[in-house]
Parts: C-alpha cells; structure tokens; sequence
C-alpha cells in the first residue's frame, strides 16, 4: 500500500481476511483495506470496511482512534459533516482515554 498499488494491497487484506486470522490481525486487516479504498475514493467500500475495524477496535494499539479518524475523514469526503464530527469526537475521547490510561500505567510502574 506504501507504493499506491491499492489493488493488489485490497487483494492481499482480503486474502488475510479468508484465512480467519486472530482478532488483531482481523482489525489491522480491515482499517488498512479502509485505507486502501478511501485511497481509491470508493468511499463506501471503506466505509464498510472501518466500521468492522471500529466493531474490532479493542485488538487494535490505538483503540480505533485511527479507525475513527479515518471514518470522519471519509464521511467529510462524503459531505456528511454530521457523521464525520461524531467519529472526530469519538476518535478525541478514545485518544484521551488512551493518554489516561497511559499516564495510569507509568504512574504505576514508576512505583516500582
């Protein structure tokens, strides 16, 4: 995908997808495949695909912030603001939600 070639990055995420891969894997595998069709401008195929991500997003690093942020991205492309700014508050909460817990942690270990 870092080359442009969409295609063959959809073809190869849909390969993983067959293979039943682990819940972590399945939730990088659809964001990215978003990424590959909003990249593509078949916005409603990406939109498809981050909403399974979001539906997964616990197994992914970020907690689906970057799921959300691509969603509002989309859905502005779409000219549905209204959509768009409820995934950019839902992608801000959870990015403050992971700097909270983060901070929890180090706090923790700092103890230590």
């Amino acid at each position: 995908m870092q080359e442009g070639k969409y295609e063959d990055a959809i073809r190869i995420y849909k390969e993983i997808l067959k293979k039943r891969p682990t819940l972590p894997t399945l939730a990088k595998a659809c964001n990215d495949c978003g990424v590959a069709y909003a990249s593509l401008e078949q916005y409603e195929l990406a939109v498809k695909f981050f909403n399974a991500a979001a539906d997964l997003r616990e197994y992914l690093i970020d907690d689906g912030i970057s799921v959300f942020q691509n969603l509002a991205r989309v859905y502005s492309l779409l000219g549905d603001e209204q959509k768009a700014e409820r995934n950019r508050q839902i992608a801000e909460n959870l990015r403050k939600e992971f700097i909270r817990r983060n901070k929890e942690i180090q706090q923790m270990f700092s103890q230590f």
